[in-house]
Parts: structure tokens; sequence; C-alpha cells
């Protein structure tokens, strides 16, 4: 077995991936991390020394996450074109977008290669409000999967039935080549719930800084808290260096820490000590694939409040493991914040069925053999 991982950096795979590569390299097969250009180049080269570390081979390619630079983006796709020739790959597995549109491409040029293609959310391509632009790439997408999937044998994994139906009423694919697995997993044994007991409420949103992740309902929330006096302490946490066009300014993050709202973290590498001071997590996204961070937060034994939207509704048990909020709407948010600020034992025994639910639905145990079925 040789996997060849495709995607838009490795800083995305290290977070996300690299306990499927490690449990494909465990049972003796070979991996390989084919990436694209990342903007953060202290995250990226992070991300490469932890792939050197375990021994783990990395290619980077010059195509990025947008497709700003056509010069950059054929160059992009020859190198990887050229990579996967040499490696040889028995399947190549590509996650992102980006890592799927030129993955699809390329294995057309591969012998004797399978492609697993892995839909971790639709993207802004698909989502937010329609334009010519995004219409033009909308369509060169279609087109080019619609072409390049016809003579390849091929899987699609979704993480939720909503992303499934939208993306094949745009792209018609075999549903036999549908495969559904919730999420990328997480270690329940290495996130567990604190022991540690804190007075104050401490309210966390970890995700990029990108408007869609309902920061702005988040820090109107906040506001609204304020204003009715109920105490809690808000967080962000994430990475602020994005070409994505719903990417929240520096100075707006620095007027909202100056305004005492909140207090902004940056990127954190052990979220563990940092769930572990957290009272609540929260992820108000305008739609996601199956977060992470919410999987992240049930294994740790923390009641979560999310939107009613595709991906988020689906890693939590309304009014079990966490709270539905309907999208964008800062007051409903605030109401759920406040309840579980005010009932303690409540937010205790949601936490209890979140860990209970992490154990059971989304533990690497379960969720990368799943994975690895589909390499065979």
């Amino acid at each position: 077995m040789k996997i060849a991982y495709i995607l838009n950096d490795a800083a995305f795979f290290v977070s996300h991936r690299l306990p499927l590569a490690l449990s494909v390299i465990k049972q003796g097969g070979e991996v390989v991390v084919i990436t694209g250009k990342n903007i953060n180049k202290a995250l990226e080269d992070e991300a490469i020394s932890t792939l050197e570390r375990y021994n783990i081979s990395h290619k980077s390619c010059l195509f990025t996450q947008s497709f700003k630079n056509p010069i950059f983006e054929i160059i992009g796709l020859f190198q990887l074109i050229f990579f996967l020739n040499y490696f040889k790959p028995t399947t190549v597995h590509s996650v992102t977008p980006k890592g799927n549109f030129m993955a699809v491409i390329s294995i057309n040029f591969i012998k004797k290669t399978k492609l697993i293609m892995s839909v971790s959310g639709l993207g802004t391509m698909f989502t937010g409000n329609i334009n010519l632009k995004k219409n033009f790439f909308l369509l060169i997408y279609k087109l080019i999967l619609r072409i390049f999937l016809l003579k390849i044998n091929y899987n699609i994994i979704f993480q939720n039935q909503d992303d499934f139906k939208q993306f094949q009423s745009i792209i018609k694919t075999k549903s036999e080549n549908i495969k559904f697995v919730p999420g990328s997993g997480v270690d329940t044994e290495f996130l567990s719930p604190s022991k540690v007991d804190f007075e104050e409420s401490n309210i966390l949103l970890p995700a990029r800084l990108l408007y869609e992740k309902g920061i702005n309902e988040f820090i109107e929330a906040a506001r609204i808290l304020k204003k009715r006096n109920v105490e809690g302490n808000f967080y962000l946490a994430g990475d602020n260096i994005s070409v994505n066009p719903s990417r929240i300014p520096n100075e707006k993050i620095n007027s909202w820490v100056e305004e005492g709202i909140v207090e902004y973290l940056g990127h954190q590498e052990d979220m563990k000590n940092l769930y572990s001071k957290m009272s609540i997590i929260c992820l108000p996204s305008w739609r996601e694939g199956f977060p992470k961070v919410l999987m992240e937060a049930a294994a740790c034994g923390l009641p979560t409040i999310t939107t009613d939207v595709p991906g988020c509704r689906n890693a939590i048990v309304d009014k079990k493991t966490g709270i539905l909020v309907p999208l964008k709407n800062p007051t409903a948010l605030a109401n759920a914040i406040q309840f579980l600020i005010e009932n303690i034992k409540i937010r205790k025994k949601m936490g209890k069925s979140g860990r209970e639910l992490a154990l059971s639905k989304f533990d690497f145990k379960i969720i990368i053999p799943l994975i690895v079925k589909l390499y065979n």
C-alpha cells in the first residue's frame, strides 16, 4: 500500500490527517504528502518539521489555495504529475477543494492508481454570496471534475448528507462511489476531561479568523452579555494568516481586544492545555464539513454551542451534548451562552454526554479504519 496525500498545505495535513498516515505506516504502507504553498511560512515550516520527525516524505508544488496566479497553478500541476509518477502510489487521497481539483486531473496521467477524494466542507466556491467570478470558477471546477472522473477508479468521502446533496447536484457522481465518514476523528486517549474546576466561566471560539466561522456573531453575543452583566471571559484562538476572502482584518480584531470584549490568543499549538482551561466551546459557523473542534470539545467533556447548519448540527446532540442556535443570530447565541454559564450542573451533564459521544462515534479507532479500508 503506497498512499499519496494531496492538499493545500502541510499544516492542515498535520492537524487533520497525520494520525491516518501514521496508521498506514504502522500497517506497513508507504506515505508521501504533496502540498501547495502556505502563505503562513512559520506554520508550514513547523508542520514540515513534524513530517520529517515521523520520516514522512513531503513534496511541495507551486499551486496555492487560490487561483490568483494561473502560471503557478499550471507549473504546480505538472510538478504534481511528476511527483506522482515518481512515487507510483496505489492510492491518491486528496483533501480540500483545491487538493481535489488538482488530484482529479493529475491522476488521469498515472497508471493503476485509485483516487479517494475527501469533501471536508464545500469551501467558499460552493457557499456564500454568488458573483460572476465565483460562477466562472465553479463552472470550470464542475467541468473538470465531470470530465476527469469518467475514466478513473474513485471514491468520494462526504462528512455529512447536506454537502453530498449539494455536490451531487453540481457534479453528478455515481452513487456507488460515495462513502460517508463523520470527520477525521479525534484521539480520545490524549484529549480527555480536565480534572480542574474553574470558578470563572471561560468561553472559547477556536477557529481560523474568518467571518464565516461566526466571529462577528460571537463578538456581538459577548457585547449583549456584557450589557446584561453576565460574567464570562471570551476568547478567540486561531490562525489569522490566510488568502481567504472571508479573513477578518487584524485592525478589527485589535479593536475588539481594545474594547475589552474578547481576548485574542492567536494560533495555539497546545489545544489540550487550552481546552482544559475552558468551560464552554462555541462555533457559530455558517457551514462546516464535520468540525474537528466540536469533536475535540466533546472528547474533553466540554459542552458546545453551535449553529443549526450542515456539519455543525451533525457533530452534537442538541440539548444533550450542547445547544444548537439559529444561523447569524447573536441574541440566540448570547441566550445559549448565558444559560450554560448560569446552569453549571446542566453544563457538566452535557460535557459528560459529549465525552460519551466522542468515545462511541468520533474516536480514531473508529474513524481511521473506515478510511484505510477504502485504500485496499
